[in-house]
């Protein structure tokens, strides 16, 4: 059964779901649930594109998942709440790293110039934030 009709949909769904966690993280009271909606987002949009996309290493991507998250999830309990701005800053900066690695393997891989010039905004900014 083909489900490609249902995939944008979804994405929409999570684009609102991303949304709606933004806003309520903006208010101190509400930021836990917005938390919750943007993860909500987040999962559901990365099994989307696990499950539609014909990925070759689904094992390999989910034990790096597992791993990683492991491991921010024992940080993350560990830092005092006076530490969190420090941690917060670590994480966005491995992110911008990985970005910036993400776009050299799409630019080894490319052959349009479309996507050869998203590949090169993306690991500048990507490197930058790192």
């Amino acid at each position: 059964m083909d489900l490609s009709f249902a995939i944008e949909p979804v994405y929409i769904a999570t684009l609102f779901f991303f949304i709606v966690g933004l806003q309520r993280m903006s208010h101190p009271l509400t930021a836990r649930s917005g938390i919750v909606w943007a993860g909500a987002a987040m999962l559901i949009a990365t099994l989307v594109t696990f499950f539609t996309t014909g990925l070759s290493n689904l094992v390999l991507i989910a034990i790096a998942i597992v791993i990683g998250g492991g491991f921010g999830y024992i940080a993350a309990k560990r830092v005092a709440m006076t530490n969190m701005p420090q941690m917060i800053a670590l994480y966005n900066g491995m992110g911008g790293g990985a970005a910036a690695c993400i776009s050299a393997v799409a630019l080894l891989e490319t052959h349009s110039m479309v996507t050869g010039g998203i590949a090169v905004v993306g690991g500048l900014i990507g490197a930058v934030s790192f």
